[in-house]
Order: structure tokens, then sequence, then C-alpha cells
């Protein structure tokens, strides 16, 4: 047909056809233009008009071809008219360069179609082609062999394209390169695979976001890979909405809509700036940090199933959640948003992951009581993945940073850090979790960050269904011998060995220092917490007792008073707990004590008595969730006569032993005979070299020093960035524990 020539349509409608010269290959068709259009077609939407003005069409555009189907990819609004673009597809997979675009002016009435739609004839198609592993792999070799660096991993698809003979299915490899624009399209043909041709691809559409979080940059011109929708921010591997404030978020919306050129480019100020509670911005950031960490997964070597994120969520207090079911929930609380946090929008991601790549459960009920340590690796994946991403090891400083008066230390958690098991233990998942979060991290620096993230995502896959730290720790191991050199390994196990997961149990050896821990109430429990006398906490004391012991000391705090704290005791034997239906909580001590003790040994109300071991366990009678410290040590009678400090584990001793100098007696010590002091509170003995001191006992991270006569706590020089107090809970995760993350957690 030749320019000019005018056609007599069935529905009485006439068009100008412009037919244009085809380029000289043979994979390409004639492109056609038809302008000067008038159509109306039926549709409430640009969208959907543009499709029924296509199906009217369909036999002039394209024949006979009846299989393939077109799909509406881009919306792009300019200059007052609205252009709808399509491809062509054929049996799942695109046509290459084959697509339509639909031209509507503001009245809703189609002036125009341009395509280079493709015939399909279903006789001659060629489908012999290479498997997409093994196109990838060529491709990628292809672009580091060029001198490319590659961001993120090879992604391969199926195309149809054009050939002399007729359409034949082809593998499309792009690597995405580092520098800007620097995504590489690989066309490869047959099998064994061949490379026909290469290009640059175009940019995604544009957004605004956080690279990492409000407190440690500003948001950044990003791009928005994937999307699939043309209005809004729907995608391959995310569909995000946006509550708006609604209750639950009972009525999802999408507010974010593209520009003129289909970028979202949102700036977080205005009726945009997340303080409120229905602006557009946090749409494009979850949209944007979602697709990243995809990304990241994908380069670590699993590619996470498509999820929905709902920003805006209502919240009382700030939290996100990921509630199991392929949903993450965004919270806003108040001005605090955390869809500007990636910290946690991947943490989140992370359960997601965890959730698909392991059958590790979270709750156990052994026959000591509850039991979290699954949900403790859960949690610390989740952040070991988050902080990997972004290379940082602290983990929400926005976060953090809303709330000053609850993490002074300026974020959430922070995965470098040198807690051990048990004595790091608190009873409290997300804080548990940070044992084995920073074993990971130090296993990252000694294998560095690839090699680390890759190992792991193998080790998820083979945990066990009840989880423990030496099960995990074990399957780690085990994983690495398989994939590392012998002398790695045992580096790897020593890492493990110092932090104790290698045999690590909730059970604690009491000592002079304070150990601080966690406890459940019973309105954990709802309606039913009144069906129990109270509800246990996970961790486990258990103190010595010698014969020849005259006194036994034991500090016990709690807080609030609501939880109503008290110890259970039992003498030589663990406490145990079972449960059933028909009677519930069942346990097994011998007696329960309120509050402190200071005992002279033996009392007339033995209660504790010498050559036995004592094991304790705190309960909440009350209904707030409490956070306990239990301290203790007993005095012994030394081979002299005089008296020493029998019990407590270290002691205190550890605080200081090499110290040195004369100091410590004007510290409050009162010299029992020729054996170690009885000092005051917040002091323990030490032995300088020469004689026994009194030095104060020192939080977690810092260690006693003499600054002229006076002792002081001085933080340690490990280099660990370890600091003096650390919060109870995180920015998490399951509807079970929204209301602990503000509970500050002070480690003694």
């Amino acid at each position: 047909m030749k320019a000019g020539t005018v056609v007599l349509l069935a529905a009485g409608l006439t068009l100008k056809v412009v037919a244009v010269a085809p380029a000289r290959t043979n994979s390409a068709s004639p492109a056609q233009v038809l302008s000067q259009l008038h159509l109306q077609p039926p549709g409430r939407t640009p969208v959907a008009r543009a499709s029924s003005a296509l199906e009217q069409l369909r036999p002039r555009l394209l024949g006979a071809d009846r299989v393939s189907e077109l799909r509406p990819t881009r919306l792009v609004r300019v200059s007052g008219q609205t252009v709808v673009q399509f491809e062509q597809w054929l049996d799942g997979h695109p046509v290459l360069g084959a697509g339509a675009a639909v031209v509507e002016d503001a009245g809703g009435t189609i002036t125009m179609i341009t395509s280079t739609l493709r015939q399909m004839e279903p006789g001659s198609r060629q489908t012999r082609l290479a498997t997409l592993e093994r196109a990838r792999q060529l491709a990628s070799r292809a672009f580091v062999s060029g001198g490319g660096r590659s961001r993120g991993p090879a992604r391969a698809g199926t195309a149809w394209m054009m050939f002399g003979t007729g359409p034949a299915l082809v593998r499309l490899v792009t690597v995405p390169g580092l520098e800007p624009l620097g995504d590489f399209t690989y066309l490869v043909v047959d099998d064994p695979p061949r490379i026909l041709w290469v290009f640059r691809r175009g940019p995604n559409a544009l957004g605004y976001a956080y690279p990492q979080n409000p407190a440690v940059g500003t948001y950044e011109q990003v791009e928005l890979p994937y999307l699939t929708s043309v209005e809004h921010l729907v995608g391959d591997n995310v569909t995000v909405y946006n509550c708006a404030g609604s209750d639950q978020c009972g009525t999802k919306q999408q507010l974010a809509t593209p520009d003129q050129d289909g970028n979202y480019l949102i700036e977080p100020t205005g009726a945009n700036d997340p303080v409120n509670i229905d602006d557009s911005f946090v749409e494009v950031q979850a949209y944007y940090g979602i697709n990243f960490i995809h990304d990241f997964f994908a380069g670590v070597g699993f590619s996470p199933s498509p999820i929905e994120v709902q920003v805006n969520y209502p919240m009382q207090q700030p939290n996100a959640m990921y509630d199991g079911q392929g949903h993450i929930l965004m919270g806003q609380s108040g001005s605090i948003d955390l869809a500007v946090e990636n910290d946690v929008i991947y943490h989140e991601y992370g359960h997601h992951v965890f959730g698909e790549v392991s059958s590790a459960g979270m709750f156990e009920m052994d026959q000591y009581g509850p039991v979290t340590h699954g949900l403790a690796i859960n949690e610390a994946t989740a952040d070991y993945y988050s902080c990997s991403a972004l290379d940082d090891p602290e983990l929400g400083e926005y976060f953090a940073q809303q709330l000053p008066a609850y993490f002074p230390d300026g974020y959430l958690r922070n995965v470098h850090n040198d807690l051990t098991c048990p004595w790091g233990l608190y009873g409290e998942a997300h804080d548990d979790g940070q044992i084995w979060s920073g074993f990971l991290w130090d296993a990252r620096a000694l294998l560095g960050q690839p090699v680390a993230d890759n190992l792991y995502m193998k080790v998820l896959a083979a945990f066990p269904g009840t989880v423990t730290f030496p099960a995990v720790t074990q399957v780690y191991l085990d994983t690495a011998a398989a994939n590392l050199d012998g002398d790695t390994v045992n580096q790897l196990r020593a890492l493990a060995e110092q932090r104790g997961i290698t045999d690590c149990e909730r059970f604690i050896e009491l000592r002079r220092q304070p150990h601080k821990g966690f406890v459940f109430g019973k309105e954990i429990l709802g309606q039913y917490g009144s069906n129990l006398a109270f509800i246990p906490a996970e961790l486990h004391y258990f103190m010595e007792i010698p014969e020849n012991a005259y006194h036994l000391s034991l500090t016990f705090t709690s807080r609030p008073p609501e939880a109503d704290l008290a110890i259970l005791v039992r003498e030589d034997q663990r406490i145990e707990h079972s449960f059933s239906w028909t009677q519930g909580l069942q346990s097994t001590y011998d007696f329960m004590i309120s509050g402190s003790q200071d005992l002279d040994l033996p009392s007339d109300d033995p209660l504790f008595r010498p050559g036995h071991t004592y094991y304790l366990e705190v309960a909440n009678q009350g209904q707030a969730t409490g956070e306990y410290t239990l301290a203790g040590f007993v005095l012994v009678e030394s081979s002299d006569g005089g008296g020493s400090d029998g019990g407590g584990g270290d002691a205190g001793a550890d605080a200081g032993a090499d110290a040195g100098a004369d100091a410590g007696a004007d510290a409050g010590a009162d010299q029992a005979g020729d054996g170690q002091p009885v000092c005051d509170d917040g002091y323990g003995p030490a032995w300088d070299g020469s004689k026994w001191v009194c030095v104060p006992i020192c939080k977690e991270g810092y260690e006693p020093q003499l600054d002229g006569d006076t002792w002081v706590c001085v933080p340690r020089d490990s280099g660990c960035g370890c600091a003096a107090t650390r919060p109870a809970a995180g920015a998490s995760l399951l509807l079970l524990l929204l209301g602990l993350m503000l509970l500050r957690r002070q480690r003694g």
C-alpha cells in the first residue's frame, strides 16, 4: 500500500496510512503511521481505550496473525496528550522490536497509531536455543573480557527475533554495569550458544529515593527497574500500595504516578514529606529498595519470589514487619515513617528470603520452657544481609535518630560486636540474634563479602527444622568444609568458639556482675493469660554453694512493677516445664523467692544449703513484659580461717586482674582475713600482682583503669565499636513483638 491511500473500514471510519521505507535488514518490517484518526473506542482509562483501538485495527496491523498478544508497557503524558506504548508477545515471550504506540488527545480521542508489529506465521518458528544459564555465563564472560565491571548478576530472558527464514527464539542477557547507563544486553542464539550482537540498554524509569536512609545521606535520583505497569509502581519483583493511614490498610491505594516522561521524580517535601500519612514518596522508596535487595540476593545465588509492600501502614509505635505471607508492612507512627529506611526494608525482606530458603522453625518448647533461638537466627539473618547489602554494620540509624532517648548509640542494632554465648544472651530474639550476626560479620571480614554471603545462603538451605546455636554452627562449619580450604575452615571454627556458639546453652553461671534478662508478660496470651500462674523466662541461671560457704548474696532488680517478677529455684536439678492441652503449663521447682537475698549460711530457714548447686529462673506473674537483673556470689572460709569469694563465676576478677598499682583500698574494701575483700556494691575483688584490691565492675566493652588515685571505667581498646547500652528490641517483624522495641536494654 502506498502513502496517501484511503481505506474504508467496516466501522465507517477513514484513516490515512503512511508507509515508511523498511530498514535494510531482513529482521525488520515496515513501520506504519496511521494518522488523522478520530477514534473514540470504549474504555474508562487511556490504556483500556488504546487496547480497544488496537483490537479494532488488528486485521490492518497484524493481518491473519491471531496468536500474537499486545501488552501495554508504558504510559506517557506530554503536551496535553497521552501515549500508550505496547509490546507484541507470542507464546509468553516478547517479539524483539515489535510494538505500537497509541496517541490520545486531551478529550479522549485517539488521533494516531504507530506500529512495528510483525505478522507471526505459526509454521515457520525456530525454537532451538541455549539454556538460560549457559547464555548467562557466555554473556558475563564477554562483558568482563571487554573490561566491564558489573554491579549485580546478569539477567536472562527469551524473545522472538525476525530472521530471513522466519521468527526464532533468542536469549537476551542483560549484564548490569557499574557505570551509569552501563547495562549491556547480549543477543545469544543457537545451541551451543554464540553471541550474535550486543547493545547498550537505555535507562529505566527514574525516581527519587534514599540509597540508605535520611540519617546517613540525602535522597538521590535512582533507576526503577522491572516495571510492568504503565500507571503505577508494579513490577516483576514487587507491587507497592499506599495505606494512607487507613486502619490495617483496609483501603489500599497507589498514589504515585509517573510524569510525562514515565518517571517518578517525587521529592520528599511538602505534601510528599514522609511525616504525612498519605505521601507518595515512600511508594517510590519502597519500590526502589525491594528491587535493590532482590538483585542483591539474586547475586548471592537465590532469586526470591515477588512480594507486596504496604507503606504508610498505621502503627501505634514505630515498627515494620513481614507477615510471613508475602507482605511487608512499613509502619507510620505519628511523624515517624520507617519506609524511608532501607536498613529496615532490607531486614524485612530478609525474613521473606529466610522463609523461602530455610525450613527452620522459630519457636520451640523444650523441657526447660520456651526457647526462641530459631527466631533469633532468623532475626540475625535479616540483620546480617541488610547490613551486608549496604556494607554498613550499623542497622536502623534513622530509626534511632527519631528516638534518641531509647537508642543513644545512634543505631538499632550492630552486627559488628563482641557478644558471646551464654553471657551475651538476653532472652529476646532480636537481641540474642546479635551473637549469630556478629559471627557472620566476623566470617565476612575473613572471607570477603561475596564468598561469605554466598556461603551463608547455602547454609540457610541446610538448616534443620529445630534450630539451636550449636546446630546452626555445625551446619555452617560443615558447609564451609565442603566449599573452602582446611585452613580457612579452622579459622572459622576459631571464630565460632570465641563466640561460644559451638556449645551454647541458655544456662548462665551467676556472677557479681549483674546479668540482664527479659521475660514476656501474661498480656502476650491475651484473654488466656489468666490461665497461667506465670510465664517463665527463656534464660536459666545456676550457682554452686561450696560446703565451706558462710554467706550468700543474690541481687535481683525488676521493672516495671506491673511485671510482678519472681525467681523459681530448684536444688541440684534444672527447672523443668511441660505443657499439656488438659493441664496447661506444668513447672517443676522447689520454691519461689520474690526479691534479693543476703543470707548467712547455714541459715535458720535453709532455703539455700552449702554443698549444693541451685538453678534459678525468673517468672513473670504480671501482665506487662518485664526486664530484670540478677547477680549472685557466695563467701567461703579460706584455708587459713579467713574469708574469700567462692562463687559468682569470675566474680569480677576479669574486671581488672592486671589493673596494677596500689589502689582500691578507699573503694570500700572490708578485708576478711588474708582472703579476698568484701567490696561495696558496684565493686569486685581483683589481684594486682601483690594484693587484693576492689575495682569497679564495668559494663560490657569497658574495663577498670586508675585515674590518679581513683578507679574509673574506660572503653576497651578492642576496635569493636561496643557500647555501654543496647536496646532490647528491633525494627521488626512479628506482631507478637510489636510493643517491645522501645524497651531500653542497659547492659551491665
